[in-house]
C-alpha cells in the first residue's frame, strides 16, 4: 500500500483533467492532480506507482545530500565522515600542499577500501548466481560504476566506495548479471530482481547520482 510511503500527500481535485498528474516537490511533498473523486481509487493508483515515487524521493534526497569538502570531510558507505575519524588519510592531508594532491589522496583512499572490501561481496554474489568472472578489477571511471566485457572481465569503479552499501551492491549484482547477459534486456532485469527484489527503485535511484 502507498500508504507505507512516509511522506507528506496532497490532493488536488481537477474535474478538467483527463488524467492523474503525480509529482514530488523539493520538499519530498507528493502531489497528485487528479479528476477522481474516489479516494480509494486515488490510493490505489498510488500504490501502483509507489515504486517510482520511491525512486523518486530517494534520488532527491541523494541531490540534498551534503557534499565533501576536500581536507575536512569525506563521502564514504553512504554518510559524511569528518577526515578525523579517519587517522590515515587525516595524515596524508596534513601534509598536502594543494588541493591537486588532497584529491589524489582521497583516491587512493577509495581504491584501497574497494581492493580491502569489495572481494568478499564480489565472491558472495558471484556463488549466489552461480557466475563467476574471468577478472575482476578496480579502477577510478569518469561515468560509469562498473563494466563487464567479452572476456568475462568485470571492472568496478572505486568512486563507488562513497555509495551506501545498498547501492554498492547493486553495482555488483549487475555487473555479474552481464556475465549472462550483454545487455539490458528484460531477462537481464529479472536476473538481477531474482537476487534484490528492489533492483527497479535502485536502479532509478542511482542514475540520478553523480560519480564525483
Amino acid at each position: 500500500m502507498f500508504d507505507s510511503v512516509h511522506s507528506p500527500l496532497t490532493i488536488h481535485h481537477r474535474p478538467r483533467n483527463r488524467n492523474t498528474y503525480i509529482s514530488i516537490t523539493r520538499d519530498g511533498e507528493v502531489c497528485v492532480r487528479t479528476p477522481l473523486k474516489n479516494e480509494h481509487s486515488i490510493r490505489r493508483l498510488l500504490s501502483q506507482k509507489e515504486e517510482w515515487i520511491r525512486a523518486k524521493l530517494h534520488a532527491l534526497s541523494e541531490k540534498k545530500v551534503t557534499p565533501a569538502v576536500y581536507g575536512e570531510t569525506i563521502r564514504f558507505r553512504g554518510e559524511l565522515y569528518p577526515i578525523t575519524q579517519l587517522p590515515n588519510l587525516e595524515k596524508l592531508i596534513k601534509k598536502s600542499k594543494n588541493s591537486i594532491d588532497i584529491e589524489k589522496y582521497y583516491h587512493r583512499f577509495y581504491r584501497e577500501e574497494a581492493v580491502l572490501t569489495l572481494p568478499s561481496r564480489i565472491e558472495y554474489y558471484a556463488r549466489k548466481m552461480g557466475l563467476n568472472p574471468s577478472e575482476v578489477r578496480f579502477k577510478k571511471m569518469k561515468r560509469r560504476w562498473g563494466s563487464c566485457d567479452s572476456n568475462k572481465i568485470v571492472t568496478f569503479n572505486t568512486m563507488m566506495m562513497q555509495l551506501s552499501y545498498e547501492h554498492i551492491d547493486y553495482i555488483i549484482v549487475h555487473e555479474l548479471a552481464h556475465l549472462r547477459h550483454m545487455n539490458h534486456s528484460k531477462a537481464f532485469h529479472a536476473l538481477v530482481r531474482s537476487i534484490l527484489e528492489n533492483e527497479g527503485e535502485l536502479r532509478k535511484a542511482l542514475k540520478a547520482v553523480q560519480i564525483h
